[in-house]
């Protein structure tokens, strides 16, 4: 992709002006029907970012971490959701984010990231395909110090199809929903329960503060239930960052990639199960339910072969 895509920005951009824009864009657009069909080839960036060493201490203290010598490994999400925010609610991004579905999440971390790091942060699209289920829209960010590549992240939204599901499949359609992956460890009857994690409507409050994802989904039944949900919901990525926690007496949670499926939501308040299978190939976990009927998010820990630092 050439440099004159790239949108460079002087600072991190202003998530509540962005919240409002998603609004505006989605009834406008919406209501016009001109959203765009052409491909989405916008990237953008900032550079010279300093971590906010107060914000990260209560993501800490909010995840549960105790191993604090390093950024953790679900931390840099945060730094680069202003950027991503502003990836998606671009006037020439081909879908509303009101409604996505959080789908999957996959980060990669090459190398531990210090706390006084300055970092370059680089957001793009980098898939976008309709299925039977609607459409899933890819995105990537690329995490830098010192021109070294230190973390990633593919994150892939849902926007649910209002049409009856066919039978009949498009090729691309069969090429994404059935491609090879590592899910299908993520439900191994071999895992054992190792502990209970709960969750409030407080931890989804500082968490959103936090994150700075303040989705009313997250934070108010009545939003909840006009978005189709019974209830507030919990943040698929504070549910990432608790089992990496709960998990740092295991594994290594430095040196990893970690890819996560978000399955069903965890409705507020509640208490779920981890579930893990340890192995020195990789490590599967999900979290369910009391009764195990139930699976909110599945996932695979794998070691980097080629660990740095």
């Amino acid at each position: 992709m050439s440099t004159n895509q790239i949108t460079h920005l002087n600072k991190q951009p202003f998530i509540p002006l962005l919240y409002g824009k998603a609004v505006l864009n989605s009834i406008i657009k919406t209501a016009t029907n001109t959203w765009s069909t052409r491909p989405f080839t916008q990237q953008y960036s900032v550079s010279g970012q300093s971590i906010d060493s107060t914000n990260l201490q209560r993501y800490i203290q909010c995840c549960r971490y105790s191993n604090t010598d390093h950024v953790p490994v679900t931390y840099p999400f945060v730094m680069a959701f202003p950027l991503l925010m502003k990836l998606m609610t671009s006037a020439q991004f081909p879908i509303s984010i009101l409604g996505l579905i959080h789908y999957k999440n996959a980060i990669t971390q090459h190398s531990p990231i210090n706390k006084s790091a300055i970092v370059t942060i680089i957001c793009r699209v980098s898939n976008d395909i309709k299925a039977d289920k609607g459409r899933f829209i890819e995105t990537h960010i690329d995490i830098f110090v010192d021109g070294q590549l230190m973390w990633e992240c593919t994150s892939t939204f849902l926007q649910k199809s209002r049409r009856k599901q066919t039978k009949r499949h498009s090729e691309d359609s069969e090429d994404y929903e059935n491609k090879p992956s590592p899910n299908n460890l993520f439900d191994s009857p071999t895992m054992e329960t190792i502990s209970a994690l709960k969750f409030n409507h407080f931890d989804a409050l500082k968490y959103a503060y936090i994150s700075k994802d303040s989705n009313p989904i997250h934070l108010h039944y009545i939003p909840a239930k006009l978005m189709g949900f019974k209830s507030t919901i919990m943040h698929g990525m504070l549910a990432k960052a608790r089992v990496l926690a709960q998990l740092e007496t295991f594994i290594d949670i430095q040196h990893i990639s970690i890819d996560v499926q978000f399955k069903s939501a965890i409705f507020l308040p509640a208490q779920v199960c981890l579930n893990v299978a340890v192995s020195p190939q990789n490590n599967t976990f999900s979290l369910t339910n009391a009764n195990n009927r139930v699976t909110h998010l599945s996932g695979v820990i794998s070691p980097l072969l080629n660990k740095t630092n």
